[in-house]
């Protein structure tokens, strides 16, 4: 699937940018999610003249939220399409492996929407990553709680995957230096989809606080289940959050917190944000969240990457990416990689007031915090 939007102003052959993303498959609301997103930033981007005034063409494959196939797109993309770069992966699991291809390849990756921590780790040199490392994102969750309650009690329940890992290896870290109690450890395979017993084994140990991260739907279940025990809203802390994740919660979680890096609901979003916001929910009939942001921001990092370096040429674009020095236009968040690749980090925790069934839902920013990426020994963490 390829789209370029209404081109206007250009001459030459289109820019061609591979996007291998989680079409179906178990991270499916996030693949789409951020498809949408770019879509929006590539029509408006090629609308005003492209990217060295040649249009920017994404080409849009499914890695079926599978590592392998994600490799195999990842290499067509290169060897067929000779495509100047990749992008595209929401899962941690597809995007370390094609982290693999990248970096063996010489071939510029930047990631979206993929928090793992090994995908800047010490020596990485094509690949660039949006969003903070998630072991930050369970460093912040720790501070969070140790603000909200010192000395809280904790049960963690959390599915078998790369990014939830990382999280909880953040947060247990942190949470011993926060002095925060861990009452419950639970890690679900991959695959579960009932946790009828372990939410009452967390009922039973009365935690102050529930994190819960569950792959997919199976975050709805979990959070569902509970809140059938008897588990008030404002107990469960969710370290991700994104529109249609608060859809499904629904008015039921009204009072739970979840982690965000852009929310509609936010009060520092810049005048191009709530453009980008309007414009979004005209298209997609609900506000846009972080995954999409960070899509959307991923074609215009690109268009000031390739203006940067002058050519489509992959190591002027590579080394374009590690001399960046921007802005996230619909927030002000700085967009600069440091020499691993990764950005600066930050988090905001909002807690939900309201959700209108699938069209929109209210939250308020409860907590936000910044750090460096090495503040925490992620790299030893999380392998």
């Amino acid at each position: 699937m390829a789209f370029t939007g209404g081109a206007v102003a250009q001459s030459g052959a289109p820019i061609k940018i591979g996007f291998v993303t989680e079409l179906t498959g178990p991270w499916t609301f996030f693949g789409v999610s951020c498809v949408a997103g770019l879509k929006l930033a590539q029509t408006e981007i090629n609308k005003a003249g492209g990217a060295l005034k040649r249009p920017l063409e994404f080409l849009v494959v499914d890695n079926q939220t599978n590592p392998s196939q994600a490799v195999a797109a990842s290499r067509n993309l290169d060897v067929t399409e000779k495509v100047v770069a990749i992008s595209g992966p929401t899962s941690s699991d597809t995007a370390l492996a094609m982290y693999g291809y990248a970096e063996q390849n010489k071939l510029p990756f930047l990631v979206p929407v993929a928090a793992f921590p090994q995908l800047t780790k010490p020596g990485t040199r094509y690949t660039f990553r949006l969003e903070p490392n998630a072991a930050g994102w369970g460093y912040a969750m720790a501070k969070f709680i140790e603000q909200k309650k010192p000395g809280a009690k904790v049960a963690l329940m959390y599915s078998d995957a790369a990014l939830m890992r990382a999280i909880t290896a953040g947060f247990k870290y942190q949470a011993q230096r926060s002095k925060l109690n861990i009452v419950q450890d639970i890690m679900f395979p991959q695959g579960s989809s009932d946790a009828t017993v372990q939410a009452a084994q967390v009922k039973a140990s009365n935690p102050d606080f529930v994190i819960v991260s569950g792959a997919g739907a199976f975050d709805n279940t979990i959070t569902n289940q509970l809140l059938d025990l008897g588990v008030k809203p404002n107990q469960v802390i969710h370290p991700y959050g994104i529109t249609t994740q608060v859809f499904n919660w629904g008015q039921r979680s009204v009072g739970s917190y979840y982690g965000t890096f852009f929310d509609h609901s936010l009060d520092g979003v810049t005048a191009e944000g709530r453009q980008f916001i309007k414009n979004f929910e005209a298209a997609n009939g609900r506000p846009p969240s972080y995954v999409e942001n960070f899509c959307y921001t991923t074609a215009y990092v690109f268009k000031e990457a390739l203006q940067l370096a002058g050519s489509a040429e992959r190591e002027k674009l590579r080394d374009a990416l590690s001399r960046i020095k921007s802005k996230e236009t619909t927030s002000g968040v700085p967009i600069e990689f440091d020499k691993n690749g990764a950005r600066k980090e930050y988090i905001y925790y909002m807690q939900i007031g309201s959700v209108d069934g699938k069209k929109t839902y209210k939250a308020k920013q409860a907590f936000y915090t910044e750090w460096d990426p090495e503040v925490i020994p992620v790299y030893d963490l999380v392998k």
